[in-house]
């Protein structure tokens, strides 16, 4: 024990060198800022040859090891595709966080040369400004996987083999027994138990299932159980548990926490065949959040499962117009009803590649992790899991055709208008139900613009699965469309609140996904569309706490 104490003490002064510039968050929340990595990673496999011709020492594993990186970099292709698939996602990230410390520090930094080395590698990073992925990252890819499998129901061992729900639709990406590992005790936690144990279980199998020749999978049989055992007593299988506890001690005799938890599992037994055994734990418990109305209806929604009636769709139409625009009349925008109480429109073919491109190009590097909540109040959570920036029009005069756009798509007016919003989701990345209008009718954040009246998203990538825009309370899904705009009215015409329009983001199971979205407010828009003559206040308020 004393020599793993002392060996994971170097490892964490190492750590503490590479990642000393880490955030919290900044690799699971958004693809974009994934890429990095990958470059980031070669970098490191540059430098550690340099000090392998010096240090001479394990160099045939430690070679094996970059070898393996090596092909991961020339194979990477499309980094929007390579990180679209969450797999990969998941994968580069752990490796960072795990695979390079055993199998490359550690050997490495057990060399009389460590505390130059560590100083060289030290400098050399800090002149690249590198920030690594931190354990939390790692626990919110976690947390990405383990939402994708909850919201479209994939069974553990299809994911871990890369196979998504329907045909052609394999990542080309599997999990190795360390991958299934790490997700599994990470899951047990966070008391997710149930899909826990099925990780550790799958990393079972895939741990005598592999090749000799695999790279080293630094998980061992009597890890898993040590991860196993608790798992199982915390979904109320105590016999299970005491049974895999005792596995842990035929591997080792003096297991000392193993032979600690024998005491404790057979005194529990015991105390059950006195009084009768404890009620087993529901394993499908929800949390309040989960309870919800519409947390239910938005599962069901991104799932395929709920759609609109044909009742709903009747009157429904699609046509071109140029909104009362000369300038549109020889080319008309493309215009797709969705709903019409309360109104929600697709317009096609808004954006051009170009624009598409230069928005994102004027994101990535000023990215940072999305909040939810109002102003000073504001904080990251798991409810929104992307990363965002602004694009101000004051900023960027690229920006006023677009501007333009929207005011002649919209009829209404920009004046009290909010920048340009940019958004880029991460491994799983998705928006819980939420509504786009303020509680206090936006006056304390907003002042005279008043309430956010209308929303206009931009999809400026194609999902290759899921990612749709979710309304639970409408039974509607909307496939994100590159180049197109999904408008929809937050406020009914007397501009008081529309609870119909809570609305979500579903988790992104396959690709990246960038929006960017505009809101416009009710101030300035008095001639542009007039309040109705009749109140609207109180109407479905049924559904405000659903």
């Amino acid at each position: 024990m004393e020599l793993r104490t002392v060996r994971m003490f170097r490892l964490s002064i190492i750590f503490s060198v590479l990642f000393f510039t880490s955030v919290s968050g900044d690799y699971y929340s958004a693809i974009s800022e994934l890429e990095k990595l990958l470059d980031v990673e070669a970098f490191i496999v540059e430098k550690f040859d340099e000090y392998l011709e010096r240090a001479q020492q394990e160099q045939d594993s430690i070679k094996r090891f970059l070898a393996h990186i090596d092909e991961l970099q020339n194979d990477r292709g499309d980094l929007e595709e390579y990180f679209g698939n969450p797999l990969n996602s998941f994968i580069t990230i752990r490796r960072l966080v795990h695979d390079w410390k055993f199998n490359v520090f550690d050997p490495v930094f057990q060399t009389s040369n460590f505390e130059t080395y560590k100083s060289s590698l030290s400098d050399s990073l800090q002149k690249i400004k590198f920030k690594g992925p931190t354990q939390e990252d790692l626990q919110g890819a976690t947390r990405g996987l383990l939402r994708l499998q909850k919201i479209y129901q994939l069974p553990t061992d299809q994911l871990a083999k890369g196979v998504l729900p329907g045909e052609k639709n394999h990542l080309n990406t599997s999990l190795s027994a360390s991958d299934c590992f790490e997700l599994g005790k990470n899951l047990c936690q966070n008391k997710e138990y149930s899909y826990g144990s099925e990780w550790l279980l799958e990393a079972t199998k895939r741990l005598h299932g592999e090749p000799l020749d695999f790279i080293s999978p630094n998980v061992s049989d009597v890890e898993i159980l040590e991860q196993l055992s608790p798992a199982f007593n915390g979904l109320g299988n105590l016999k299970l548990a005491h049974k895999l506890n005792n596995e842990i001690l035929d591997w080792e005799p003096n297991h000392e926490e193993a032979l600690k938890n024998k005491i404790f599992f057979e005194s529990k037994l015991a105390k059950d065949r006195i009084l009768g055994p404890t009620k087993p734990v529901d394993v499908n418990q929800m949390t309040e959040k989960e309870q919800k109305e519409s947390f239910q209806l938005y599962k069901r929604v991104c799932q395929g499962e709920l759609h609109q009636s044909p009742r709903e769709q009747r009157n429904l139409k699609c046509w071109r117009s140029h909104q009362e625009v000369p300038y549109y009349t020889i080319s008309p925008f493309k215009i797709e009803q969705l709903s019409l109480d309360p109104y929600v429109a697709y317009v096609h073919e808004v954006l051009m590649d170009s624009e598409m491109e230069m928005i994102m190009d004027h994101g990535k590097g000023h990215m940072e992790r999305s909040k939810v909540g109002q102003s000073v109040n504001s904080t990251t959570t798991e409810i929104r899991t992307s990363q965002n920036t602004w694009l101000w029009y004051e900023s960027n005069p690229w920006l006023s055709k677009i501007k333009q756009r929207l005011e002649d798509i919209t009829g209404l007016s920009t004046e009290s208008a909010e920048p340009l919003q940019l958004v880029n989701y991460g491994i799983g990345g998705q928006y819980e139900p939420h509504f786009d209008f303020m509680d206090d009718d936006g006056h304390a954040v907003f002042g005279w613009k008043g309430n956010r009246l209308l929303t206009a998203l931009f999809y400026i990538n194609d999902v290759s699965l899921g990612g749709a825009t979710a309304f639970p309370f409408l039974r509607l899904a909307v496939p994100p469309v590159k180049g197109s705009l999904l408008i929809w009215y937050n406020l009914h015409r007397s501009t008081h609140k529309d609870f119909r329009t809570k609305h979500a983001g579903c988790p992104v199971l396959k690709g990246s996904k960038w929006v960017c979205n505009e809101w416009f407010h009710v101030g300035a828009q008095e001639f542009r569309r007039p309040c109705g003559l009749n109140s609207d206040e109180g109407k479905f308020l049924d559904l405000e706490e659903k």
